[in-house]
């Protein structure tokens, strides 16, 4: 009987250490209200049927005119700017090897994107399009430990007087800006990896169990909406009952679950507005 309790108290203990390891923060759920009636345009309004690509001046000017927040991608340069793109290498957008944070500014906005006359923004160009006119969802690209772009970033935050909330798949990148400014909302990315991405076994467990809350309690959580079914994902969102913003939404119908179901989405590939969503609060 002994040996039962000592069990049944183990394994009370582990679950207690689990639901401490994964809450989020709790105090500011009013304030991510704003920013769920927002619909996001993952890294602005692109289409490249219209000549439009990702991450692009064109694509965030769209955004803004027709009324979609922004989800948008920032890299810290060799000579320390900051710009707006998405992947870790140049390769699949501007077809060159190597990666943002290796090469200089200058000599990346000689690269074309997607082929285009379009070329890689700073996230200063950015911020003074959109003027405040629509909330921009951040996300710290932040390739190795250490957090040396939060020291150029906050700064840059600091003087933007619009709506924006800042996110990472990096907890230490979101743990480094708290630090420097507590002031914004900050989202804790996370997915269940695939195996493709090599992710290392250890921090893949402990980022789609969202254990990594930990480091950083996040004050929202941004999910991949198709693999939203971990133990983690559930105890966070209806147990601590932390705001989810879900992507990448790339259907009408896959958009109308989703907005039923989570408080924010990031889209690409259709419009929102052009589907009924008028049950959405």
């Amino acid at each position: 009987m002994a040996a039962i309790y000592w069990t049944i108290g183990i394994l009370a203990g582990v679950f207690c250490l689990f639901l401490w390891l994964i809450h989020p923060a709790m105090g500011r759920k009013n304030e991510c209200k704003k920013f769920t009636t927002w619909d996001y345009a993952h890294r602005g309004l692109w289409d490249m049927n219209l000549g439009i690509p990702e991450n692009s001046m064109p694509a965030f000017r769209r955004a803004v005119e027709n009324g979609y927040a922004i989800e948008l991608d920032v890299h810290l340069t060799a000579d320390r700017q900051l710009v707006v793109f998405h992947d870790d290498t140049l390769k699949r957008v501007c077809g060159v090897q190597g990666t943002p944070e290796s090469m200089e500014l200058a000599d990346l906005q000689k690269l074309s994107l997607s082929g285009t006359q379009d070329h890689m923004p700073t996230l200063q160009d950015v911020l003074a399009l959109v003027d405040g006119r629509v909330p921009i969802l951040l996300e710290i690209k932040q390739p190795a430990l250490h957090s040396e772009i939060c020291r150029y970033l906050v700064p840059v935050m600091q003087t933007y007087q619009g709506p924006f909330l800042i996110e990472s798949f990096n907890p230490l990148a979101l743990r480094a800006y708290k630090k420097m400014d507590p002031t914004p909302l900050f989202g804790l990315l996370s997915e269940r990896y695939p195996a493709s991405l090599h992710v290392n076994p250890l921090v893949k467990i402990l980022s789609t169990s969202l254990m990594l809350d930990a480091i950083c309690r996040p004050d929202f959580i941004a999910y991949n909406h198709r693999t939203v079914n971990g133990t983690g994902f559930i105890l966070v969102k209806n147990l601590f009952r932390a705001p989810v913003f879900v992507w990448t939404v790339r259907k009408p119908e896959d958009y109308q679950k989703c907005r039923k179901l989570y408080d924010a989405v990031i889209f690409e590939r259709f419009l929102p507005k052009s589907i009924d969503n008028t049950d959405v609060a």
